[in-house]
């Protein structure tokens, strides 16, 4: 028997709402967690606050950023929802007004209090007193463009940009209510695009219209109390020092808008004269964490880069798996490169190859067979490869998962089961790199994939994408992450997977490895071991000139 469906209020000054929250309301209508019990329209909304001639040059920049740099689709486009929500109850509210707060009065709130809601979801009713409004058993619902623990106040996404912060918040949050769950119902981070605060604010509003209907969906189907002891743990945190921030006056937007055309400046130079190259590094030592000046280069050739190793041992030979990119094709493919215990290596063979992209060349070994997971994002599939003569010959064994924008994708064994983990983004328009998915299975060739009730297991730019084979040592588990917070790929971890079923996920890092030990360097972010050897990549900025 499915549980009842939860009873949703909506909070709108109008049907007319920007395209993400049209997103979330289409979303949340499609699926089978909730309904909408009512609508509450604000009566008293009178149309945007007019500009103040202090903030006048903010105004007329954040108009130019968005027609320069907005991509679509454009998350602040109007869409109206009366289409979706025809049908739905209505109720017209004026809220009182005390200095900067709103108020909705005693006898409306009754009115509201009517319709048994479980949720109330604020989008619209600016600055609304919500701990005071409780209209609805688990009280009212609202998004935060920011990270609530350091900083309060706006423009959403503006100030991260200008003062280059490696990455950005946002969070679900709850107030009021007469079972009020914790403050905090789901938080994430994203890398801070730096050159534009309306490309920035495009590619993170995207990423999270998932939030609230997925934790609508979990808590439907746990209850209150699981519901509860899940979010716990982003409540667990410590508050820092919270700044206030504002839409900057004029002198201050003056001084911001030079500093981001001094970084786009930059960003035009480098890209004319310096490009990035990957390359790998490998050693025979077993620790890696203090010898990593000491791991021998493999440098490829100026019009490629090597990336994304993986690695199998097969007599007294390893091979290690890469994405071979050639920059006069723009697109990757699958070689391999042989490796002696000695150190010596010979040039890459290409083993796979599409007229798509490919990267990240996952490889395992199963019953005395060779497979390989290639990313296909670009084809929008996960798909499974047999090795049909080793390690040269390649044959297409069966499509994984279809229509779906995943990249590095992590298979393993174990319990009984098949575990795999995979990066995507929800809304093709989202931040990538953010979140991370298991999914299960009994049988890899002809089972079913079910999706972890807890998905995404992580959802953070700088845990979140894997980074290497699941490996086990000392008889834990351990799954590599990629940091992608101040750059793509900027360094890894190596986490002890603690808790692993059906129902559960947990993990806790052990290892970080950041791009300390060569200052040439910019960013190191896969990790293969087998047998003997240690196998990661790195990237550095190679001038075009000389």
């Amino acid at each position: 028997m499915c549980p009842q469906k939860l009873k949703l209020g909506l909070l709108l000054d109008s049907f007319k709402v920007p395209a993400w929250i049209y997103g979330v309301i289409q979303r949340i209508a499609a699926e089978n967690s909730g309904e909408f019990s009512l609508v509450v329209l604000n009566d008293g909304k009178t149309g945007p606050a007019p500009v103040g001639k202090n903030t006048i040059v903010y105004s007329l920049f954040n108009r130019l950023d968005e027609k320069l740099f907005t991509k679509e689709p454009n998350p602040f486009a109007p869409k109206n929802a009366a289409e979706i929500l025809s049908g739905t109850p209505l109720i017209k509210v004026t809220p009182l007004r005390n200095g900067n707060v709103s108020f909705i009065s005693e006898a409306d709130a009754e009115k509201i209090r009517e319709y048994q809601l479980d949720i109330l979801i604020q989008f619209g009713f600016e600055h609304l007193d919500l701990e005071s409004l409780n209209a609805s058993k688990y009280g009212t619902w609202f998004y935060y463009h920011g990270d609530d623990r350091i900083m309060k106040g706006g423009p959403p996404g503006f100030w991260e940009v200008v003062e280059n912060w490696s990455e950005t918040g946002s969070a679900l949050l709850s107030a009021g209510g007469s079972s009020p769950l914790n403050r905090v119902l789901f938080r994430s981070h994203f890398v801070t695009y730096p050159l534009s605060p309306a490309r920035h604010r495009s590619y993170y509003f995207w990423a999270t219209t998932s939030f609230l209907p997925r934790q609508v969906s979990l808590l439907q189907q746990m209850g209150e109390e699981r519901f509860c002891q899940e979010v716990e743990k982003y409540n667990a945190a410590l508050l820092r020092e919270v700044r206030n921030y504002e839409a900057p006056s004029n002198f201050t937007a003056i001084k911001s808008i030079a500093k981001l055309t001094i970084r786009l400046a930059g960003e035009i130079l480098h890209r004319l004269f310096y490009f990035d190259q990957w390359f790998l590094l490998f050693s025979f030592k077993q620790d890696i964490s203090d010898t990593l000046c000491e791991f021998h280069r493999l440098m490829p050739p100026r019009d490629k880069f090597w990336a994304d190793p993986h690695a199998i041992q097969s007599g007294d030979r390893y091979y290690i798996f890469i994405e071979e990119f050639l920059q006069h094709k723009n697109k990757g493919h699958i070689s391999v490169i042989e490796l002696d215990d000695s150190g010596n290596w010979k040039s890459p063979v290409k083993v796979l190859e599409k007229d798509y992209h490919l990267s990240y060349p996952f490889i395992f070994k199963w019953k005395d067979r060779v497979y390989m997971v290639p990313e296909s994002r670009a084809n929008k599939t996960i798909d499974l490869y047999e090795c049909a003569d080793f390690p040269y010959k390649w044959e297409f064994k069966k499509c994984l998962m279809d229509n779906i924008s995943a990249v590095d994708t992590t298979l393993f064994h174990h319990a009984n089961k098949w575990w795999l983990f995979t990066g995507i983004a929800e809304n093709r328009a989202a931040a990538p790199n953010v979140e991370l998915f298991l999914y299960y299975t009994d049988d890899l060739f002809n089972g079913e994939w079910t999706s972890h009730p807890h998905n995404p297991i992580v959802s953070d730019v700088k845990s979140a994408r894997p980074a290497g084979s699941v490996f086990v040592k000392d008889g834990k588990l351990f799954r590599p992450s990629q940091d992608c917070s101040k750059v793509y790929g900027y360094g890894f971890d190596l986490n002890e997977i603690v808790t692993l079923s059906e129902t559960e996920y947990r993990e806790s890092r052990v290892v970080s490895i950041r791009p300390s030990w060569d200052k040439k360097i910019k960013a190191t972010h896969t990790f293969a071991s087998c047998g003997n050897l240690t196998v990661i990549d790195a990237f550095t900025k190679t001038c075009k000139v000389w």
